[in-house]
């Protein structure tokens, strides 16, 4: 039972670093991400502060279209902006769905190793009840073959094969013959 509860808590101990190291990657790449946005956000400022010192220069050829040339490197800017706030997004939600799915493959995983756990327990009961029985492979016996095994049984050994045949197959005439071979034992 102990290495039952150690070999549980070992996957548990597992599973659970292994999604924090999950989670620990996928924080990181939001912050990469993240900075990044920035980085562009502001390389994109100083584009346009130096085109727009380009532009204002005395002499220059475009200064009379620089209202106009400034509105549209700031739409320009503005787009590139959006465009990344929604790839971030897009990424967050990925990110989540992907943990969400990691949890519900962890639980699954840790839900058959339980189950395969379980089973050999589970033969091996059945394993020693069959064992410790009277009256070997009994529940495919007949009531004729049952019944040719009695006289070898000690007194103790046909209560318990009476109280299991009255529990489970219930057979009348052979739980009177057991009643019989009971009295005349005693």
């Amino acid at each position: 039972m102990m290495d039952r509860n150690a070999a549980s808590s070992r996957m548990d101990h597992g599973a659970e670093s292994a999604r924090a190291e999950w989670l620990s990657a996928m924080q990181s790449l939001a912050e990469q991400i993240h900075k990044q946005q920035q980085y562009s956000q502001q390389m994109t400022q100083e584009l346009m502060n130096t085109y727009m010192q380009l532009l204002n220069t005395p002499g220059s050829y475009l200064s009379g279209q620089a209202e106009q040339q400034q509105q549209t490197l700031q739409q320009t800017a503005q787009q590139w902006m959006e465009q990344a706030h929604q790839q971030r997004q897009s990424f967050q939600q990925q990110a989540q769905e992907q943990q969400q799915s990691f949890q519900q493959m962890a639980q699954e995983v840790l839900g058959s190793y339980s189950q395969l756990f379980n089973i050999p327990l589970s033969y091996a009961e059945q394993g020693l009840r069959d064992a410790q029985f009277p009256i070997e492979g009994y529940d495919e016996l007949t009531v004729e073959e049952v019944s040719g095994r009695l006289d070898a049984l000690s007194s103790e050994d046909l209560r318990e094969v009476r109280d299991y045949e009255e529990r489970n197959k219930n057979r009348e005439t052979l739980l009177e013959q057991l009643d019989r071979t009971i009295r005349s034992s005693s």
